[in-house]
């Protein structure tokens, strides 16, 4: 399932700059412009799939994870 959404919210922030970035040069905005709201398309995508991951992620798995990272850090908090 996360290689899935990962996978999906990757190609939908590819999708998103291409189609932002087109709007925004047919548009007469200058091109650097329209490459910055490209990548603000591509991280807010990309951003919209790791939030999602987290809130598709099962509860035993996140204590395993928490688990795992408390025993790597030497038990401290």
């Amino acid at each position: 399932m996360e290689i899935l959404v990962a996978t999906w919210s990757v190609r939908l922030a590819a999708v998103a700059a291409v189609a932002v970035g087109a709007v925004s040069v047919s548009t007469g905005t200058p091109v650097l412009e329209a490459v910055i709201r490209a990548n603000a398309a591509a991280f807010a995508f990309t951003l919209g799939g790791r939030l999602l991951l987290g809130v598709l992620e099962p509860p035993d798995q996140r204590l395993r994870r928490a688990m795992a990272r408390r025993a790597t850090n030497g038990g401290e908090s």
